[in-house]
């Protein structure tokens, strides 16, 4: 276990190292993660064949599908070779069927001249003995293979690069980081020729290619991944640390309610508050703990069962988070169910009762919730370093910004009592 003297001098280390990492912000989500889509197989492969296809009106013509090509022809040992003059007439579909059952991702065709099949990966791998059944079939859709010369028959396996590799020998591999190489190279050499919402489009899809694969690291990402090999590097060490303020809460939780009385102005705790040695931390006020008939009560087994209610604020010390996180969570919670509990609900949310609590709560900025168990809450930060004291500190502010909001749930639980007894 390190000294304090030695945490210091590693945090002061560790604060050194992220004051030298700039602050980027995070770069805008592709159209793809933000409709859900960054790794759906099938989205991937109609956007590609939508962008390779000369008869879309993408405004690329033939250039992006060259550009495919081209880079596939070089990655690979199988050159495509295409005629200029009519490359535009070939077909790209997607979800190519043949009668044997077999469904090709992609297909290109220069009927009778030269088709590519394409079996595209995402993240999932590839299917034993799926290629070999692509290579085995007489058929390319609704064509016999037999119509094309030898040398037309052409398969890439396209895939992020660090994926395993295809294993049928007829399949060359193609990487999706080729893809986007050589459609970025294209929209470079373009000057501004194609469509600017072509152009968008196909961005946004590169975008998306570059993040799904890790390709590459934006700024922000990098950040990041720096800012975690620091967590690594300080993990033990943190640990000791968020270990000593469950300790410290461990112990608070003994002596809460003396602790926090000692932070409250006399003028404001009277008689008629009460503070339970409970780890989950109540406070209430007479009349808001009461027995089977609809009577105060200080014993808490008499509000039990199915005719007795508790009403307080909770400030939930149980939970570790309070003093991890340094928030402080302050509720009006009533975690019964009985008769009185729902007249209390129904007279809390009536016009009537909203008028009353919406300028006290509106002022100290409590969020008024209005369901059955939990009514009101407000999260206060406090300041870690002066555990426990800035907790019961913080306690202290709650309480007191509370006041006026208890003066009316204590007249609206009073009229609900009044209703339920003359029933």
């Amino acid at each position: 276990m390190a000294t304090g003297e030695e945490l210091t001098d590693q945090f002061r280390e560790l604060r050194t190292s992220l004051e030298a990492l700039p602050e980027v912000p995070e770069t805008p989500k592709p159209m793809f993660r933000i409709l859900g889509f960054a790794r759906a197989e099938q989205k991937w492969n109609t956007l590609l064949a939508y962008f390779l296809d000369p008869s879309q009106p993408h405004g690329f013509g033939a250039d992006i599908l060259k550009a495919f090509l081209d880079k596939a022809g070089k990655v690979t040992d199988d050159e495509i070779e295409y005629y200029h003059r009519d490359i535009e007439q070939v077909s790209v579909e997607t979800e190519v069927r043949s009668s044997q059952g077999n469904r090709l991702d992609i297909v290109i065709r220069a009927s009778g001249e030269w088709f590519v099949c394409i079996e595209s990966k995402v993240d999932a791998p590839q299917e034993p003995g799926k290629p070999e059944r692509y290579v085995n079939d007489p058929e390319i859709g609704d064509q016999k293979k037999v119509e094309y010369p030898d040398d037309g028959y052409h398969y890439l396996f396209l895939s992020k690069e660090f994926a395993p590799d295809v294993t049928t020998e007829e399949f060359q591999d193609i990487y999706w980081r080729h893809v986007v190489d050589a459609f970025q190279e294209e929209l470079k050499l373009s000057h501004g020729r194609y469509p600017e919402r072509s152009v968008s489009q196909l961005n946004d899809f590169l975008s998306t290619i570059i993040t799904v694969t890790n390709m590459e690291d934006d700024d922000f990402n990098q950040i990041q991944k720096e800012k975690v090999q620091l967590l690594s590097e300080y993990r033990d060490d943190i640990d000791e640390l968020f270990d000593a303020a469950n300790s410290l809460r461990t112990r608070a939780l003994e002596e809460w309610p003396d602790r926090f009385r000692s932070q409250v102005d006399d003028d404001l705790w009277t008689d008629t508050w009460h503070a339970r040695e409970t780890d989950w931390g109540t406070i209430h006020m007479d009349g808001w703990y009461l027995d089977g008939d609809l009577e105060p009560t200080d014993d808490v087994g008499e509000t039990r069962g199915n005719e007795g209610i508790r009403l307080h604020f909770m400030h939930y010390l149980q939970n570790e988070e309070s003093f991890k996180e340094g928030k402080l969570r302050y509720e009006l919670v009533c975690n019964v169910r009985v008769e009185l509990r729902d007249e209390f609900h129904r007279l809390y949310n009536t016009d009537t009762g909203q008028a009353k609590l919406e300028d006290v709560l509106d002022e100290q900025d409590i969020e008024n919730l209005g369901n059955k168990a939990e009514y009101t809450r407000k999260i206060y930060a406090f300041d870690q370093s002066r555990l426990p004291e800035s907790y019961f500190e913080t306690l202290a502010v709650a309480f007191e910004e509370h006041l006026p909001v208890a003066e009316v749930v204590d007249e609206i639980l009073k009229e609900a009592v009044e209703n339920v007894k003359n029933r």
